[in-house]
């Protein structure tokens, strides 16, 4: 029986890489390769002119401003004058506070209005005609081919499962049914999903899914392996990662909904960090953590959903110096609260996160580079003001010096690390389990450790093409939200990320921060799955049944009765 476990463990080192590459290379395909059709979604004809200008994307930018979607070189046209939006009842018109004003039918708007087949648009004296009589709505061809690609994907990444339930469940000979029952749960959770979005959510692609059900499930067989007991926990950490995953996909379909509750969610954000700060406890040296019951929550893995749903404001008030003051103001004070809570790992993360939407709504790189610089000075008085604070990487670049004091966690990780090999050491057999946080922190080591180093380089560069991917296809988004909020999650689990490997191989500073979708922690798994859905929104494909009316709406008309009409 023994000789059996050893060859099946020198077997699943192979299979389970074999099985994760596949999978890696499957979704990058489908990614790259199986895009959504783009249809002509309406032009913008001048009838003295003849200039036809075609609309095809969901937000076209009309101005002066080169970056604008639309340019029109005229001195009565504004920088960002207005912004030309399709939206389920068909075309919409917004005037960005233009000086000239914009003009539908011959008539001054307010601030929005809809606009139909025929109707007259002027921009500072430049009057268009719209036309979207020939438009026709193209399905995405996708849908042919995505299931049963996904279908094999996922009987692969349930073999995944089983191979990790083997590795797992018998630690010392005796059989662990809480550590069976949370891959059996995972595997049935992943195929729920799977039937519940394809029927009922009408999703058609499955790319990102498959990638985070991999790299949960790799997390999931390192916690079960090093606590047993962790392990359902971790699980059900996953199950409502993937419920708010559905919830926030499901609501992200409704823009003018997120326009109403965005400032009720800063709010909250705002009073959850308050609230931490007030009572939580100090765990490893950071007021990070708020016990519940016996649950142990980090909320300012929640806020980070929160930052950028609130931060990836929509189109009417892109480029508005006084709403982009206003989320300055909502990033500082969580900023700040962060630091004050001694999360200095989450604190960057924040702050890149915010860089990132800054631009993407100002396009402004000098707004940018002041931000910086003024980030960089207040981080300096905070350092020779607060001098613990730089006491807390006081370790960086001196790890070997300090072998088994401040470096002891760094070191062993990157003897461990190499000493996997290009094929790991196999689940559970692996040395550095043995030293603290092996499944927070330095997850990443014993991913290279017992996975092998080519599993450790396949998580970055998978989160990088998702990176390249996400930016592709938010050029063709259906809202401007959906591309600053997609761009921005993925930014943010990129540098996270980078964070966690480049800070446990002291390229970076130790800042504690975990590896997205692996490390051990139910609040940074929610947080993961919940970002996952701002950046599938990104793809067109992800609503592709989203079928728009065209149609000017008719006035109702009174039926009369026969008595009416005897009259």
């Amino acid at each position: 029986m023994e000789g059996f476990f050893d060859f099946f463990t020198t077997v699943s080192r192979y299979a389970l890489l074999v099985i994760a590459l596949y999978v890696v290379i499957r979704v990058v395909i489908s990614m790259f390769f199986k895009k959504a059709s783009d249809p002509i979604r309406g032009r913008l004809v001048n009838e003295i002119t003849g200039e036809v200008i075609t609309l095809r994307d969901r937000e076209c930018s009309v101005g002066r401003n080169k970056a604008c979607d639309i340019v029109l070189g005229f001195d009565t046209i504004s920088r960002l004058h207005a912004v030309i939006a399709f939206r389920n009842k068909g075309f919409m018109i917004f005037d960005t506070n233009s000086k000239a004003g914009v003009t539908v039918k011959g008539e001054m708007i307010k601030k929005k209005a809809n606009i139909y087949d025929g109707d007259r648009v002027g921009f500072g004296g430049l009057e268009y005609t719209l036309s979207v009589n020939k438009f026709k709505y193209i399905k995405d061809k996708s849908k042919k081919i995505a299931r049963p690609g996904y279908f094999f994907i996922l009987i692969l990444i349930s073999v995944y499962n089983l191979i990790e339930l083997l590795l797992t469940s018998f630690p010392n000979g005796k059989f662990e049914f809480l550590v069976a029952s949370a891959f059996l749960g995972m595997i049935i959770l992943m195929w729920g999903y799977y039937f519940f979005a394809s029927i009922f959510m009408r999703i058609t692609t499955f790319e990102l899914e498959s990638v985070a059900f991999l790299f949960a499930s790799t997390g999931l067989g390192i916690v079960a392996s090093i606590y047993p007991d962790g392990a359902l926990k971790q699980f059900f950490a996953i199950v409502i990662g993937v419920l708010g995953f559905c919830i926030l996909l499901t609501l992200l379909r409704f823009i003018d909904a997120i326009k109403i509750i965005r400032y009720i969610v800063a709010v909250g954000a705002i009073g959850l960090l308050a609230v931490t700060l007030l009572i939580a406890e100090p765990t490893n040296g950071a007021l990070s953590w708020v016990n519940i019951g016996g649950v142990s929550l980090q909320p300012s893995e929640l806020v980070k959903v929160a930052f950028i749903f609130v931060g990836a404001v929509t189109l009417e008030r892109l480029q508005s110096v006084r709403h982009l003051t206003l989320y300055m103001i909502f990033a500082a004070v969580c900023v700040v609260e962060l630091f004050f809570m001694y999360d200095f790992g989450a604190a960057l993360i924040f702050f890149f996160t915010f860089i990132v939407i800054a631009f993407m709504r100002s396009g402004d790189i000098r707004t940018i580079m002041l931000i910086c610089i003024g980030a960089a000075l207040g981080a300096v008085l905070i350092i020779l003001f607060k001098p613990y604070v730089a006491a807390r990487f006081s370790g960086y670049l001196h790890i070997w010096e300090n072998m088994d004091t401040t470096g002891y966690q760094q070191t062993r990780t990157l003897i461990y690390s190499a000493s996997g090999g290009l094929f790991g050491l196999g689940l559970g057999n692996g040395k550095l389990r043995t030293i603290f946080a092996a499944a927070e922190d330095l997850v990443f080591g014993v991913v290279c450790e017992e996975f092998g180093m080519i599993m450790g380089f396949l998580i970055p560069v998978t989160f990088i093409l998702i990176a390249v991917a996400t930016v592709i296809n938010s050029q063709k988004a259906k809202s401007t939200f959906y591309a600053i909020s997609g761009v921005a999650a993925i930014s943010l689990l990129l540098f996270q990320s980078m964070l966690n490997i480049f800070g446990v191989t002291d390229l970076l500073p130790l800042t504690g921060v975990t590896l997205p979708f692996i490390s051990k922690g139910g609040s940074s798994i929610i947080c993961c799955f919940c970002l996952l859905a701002f950046i599938k929104s990104v793809d067109v494909r992800t609503f592709s049944n989203f079928k728009p009316d065209l149609a000017r709406p008719q006035p109702k008309v009174k039926r009369r009765t026969t008595d009416e009409i005897d009259n």
